[in-house]
């Protein structure tokens, strides 16, 4: 019940922004280049605000794309990882900073990080024909910016904890990317991605509008065969399935050998370090 509660309470602080497509002239493809289906890999964790902006965009613009999650191994030190972390080398290689969110757009032959310019970037190549959502234009670049960092920060201040899409957990990797339908603002989708981020399982994400009796969220593991409707039975399915350990803690050590920046730091690891 209280989960519930708190999950709306999240949804509404953002106004259900993400649930509602984009409006497109009829038959309209996503098309750049003449490439009607782009191949978008997002790299993000779910518990940034920052993230959160990127996949609103993405999924107002129905644009289907595959996450590669990068939950923190330490809030110590920015830009520190570890042996553990499974996808935050590619980062780097693909030209990126160990800032999330960050995209690789392979059809357009672009890497951003930034959630403004990720944004523009994807209305730019696959928005042009569309009818932008006025919420989405005012929460995500239409308001002051100590509103906008409100609006953005709240739905992660709800659910502060470290196995909500903050800090990772060690799991058996996947051979084949998962598949989620779901919708950025629906409390059941939200706690899968929580999980599959904690993991660090890449998934294809697959945006669905919100709609009363939407049968969401909707979770497939090709690699097994499995598939099934709702939450509860993903989560259970993923925990037995994949996860092997407990999540790290709010507290966790920077990781030795420590892989990533040697000494970038912010106002949460200027606090938490000894």
């Amino acid at each position: 019940m209280l989960r519930s509660a708190v999950l709306r309470a999240c949804a509404s602080v953002r106004g259900w922004n993400g649930g509602v497509f984009a409006k497109r002239p009829e038959g309209s493809p996503h098309e750049f280049r003449g490439v009607t289906h782009p191949d978008l890999v997002l790299y993000e964790y779910e518990a940034s605000p920052w993230c959160r902006r990127v996949r609103e965009t993405l999924c107002v613009l129905d644009l289907e794309h595959t996450v590669r999650p990068c939950p923190r191994d330490t809030l110590r030190l920015e830009g520190a990882y570890g042996t553990a972390s499974r996808y935050k080398a590619e980062v780097t290689q693909a030209g990126g900073r160990l800032l999330f969110p960050f995209l690789h757009d392979r059809t357009a032959g672009v890497a951003l990080n930034q959630s403004a310019a990720i944004v523009a970037h994807l209305w730019e190549h696959y928005g042009l024909d569309a009818e932008r959502p006025p919420l989405d234009g005012l929460l995500n670049g239409g308001l002051p910016k100590p509103l906008d960092f409100a609006a953005l920060v709240g739905p992660s201040a709800l659910r502060p904890w470290a196995e909500c899409g903050l800090m990772l957990a060690p799991s058996r990797p996947a051979d084949a990317p998962l598949v989620l339908h779901g919708c950025e603002p629906d409390g059941g989708t939200r706690l899968l991605r929580e999980k599959l981020c904690m993991l660090q399982l890449a998934y294809r994400y697959k945006p669905r509008a919100a709609s009363p009796g939407a049968a969401i969220p909707h979770l497939e593991d090709p690699n097994t065969g499995w598939a099934s409707f709702g939450a509860r039975d993903g989560l259970a399915y993923l925990e037995e399935a994949y996860q092997i350990g407990p999540c790290v803690g709010h507290l966790a050590g920077v990781p030795e050998p420590n892989l990533g920046d040697p000494g970038r730091t912010s106002w949460i690891s200027s606090f938490l370090r000894p």
